[in-house]
């Protein structure tokens, strides 16, 4: 079994409760668009969802209940997708989960239904409903080897973090190139972050 420090896990912990922060931050400040508010609300509804899996000391939640928390929020983030797809079908220029209408970023609008999807399939794989003796990161609390739908998924999140992580590398540098200066909470740079570390941390909870 695989298993993580108490501190590295109250690391991610921290990590996820500061993302989950500032999406409920400009969710309470910011009057924004339908697509920009869906997308806030997935990074608030997955950090903290992901959070209660990590902190260490603190009750698991229900296996049930936890399956159904993220099954629940690919169902609504497949939703989401499909109107923008619609929206696009239609002719209207609408922002791809990243953040930005450059069209690279498009490969990614399922991203928030995928992530939830490896988060259900990593939470039913066998032994998920045994407690362990350490803390440990969700996923890696396994000795079975992960099944092919885990390793698909774990490619998908690993491929999408290099091009998140390419995307931000590329607004920064274009944010730098113009001087120009947006507010934190809705900078394109930090949506990128945010997805960012997000996505890493999924893809730690599924490696085994």
């Amino acid at each position: 079994m695989l298993s993580i420090s108490p501190l590295l896990a109250w690391f991610f912990t921290l990590v996820l409760l500061l993302l989950a922060a500032r999406a409920t931050a400009r969710l309470a400040v910011s009057r924004l668009p339908g697509p920009d508010r869906n997308r806030e609300i997935s990074h608030a509804a997955m950090s903290f969802g992901m959070a209660g899996l990590l902190a260490p000391g603190l009750p698991r939640p229900p296996l049930v209940v936890s399956v159904t928390f993220f099954a629940a929020l690919a169902t609504w983030a497949t939703f989401d997708w499909a109107q923008r797809g619609l929206a696009r079908l239609r002719g209207r220029t609408v922002k791809s989960c990243a953040g930005t209408s450059s069209g690279g970023t498009h490969l990614l609008d399922p991203h928030h239904a995928i992530v939830s999807v490896a988060m259900v399939v990593m939470l039913l794989r066998p032994g998920m409903g045994t407690a362990t003796a350490g803390p440990a990161m969700p996923g890696m609390a396994m000795g079975t080897s992960p099944g092919t739908a885990a390793l698909l998924l774990l490619a998908y999140v690993w491929i999408a973090a290099l091009i998140l992580g390419f995307g931000m590398t590329r607004v920064l540098a274009s944010t730098a190139a113009s001087g120009e200066t947006q507010t934190v909470l809705s900078s394109p740079a930090t949506v990128y972050a945010c997805e960012l570390a997000m996505t890493v941390l999924t893809g730690l909870m599924l490696v085994t």
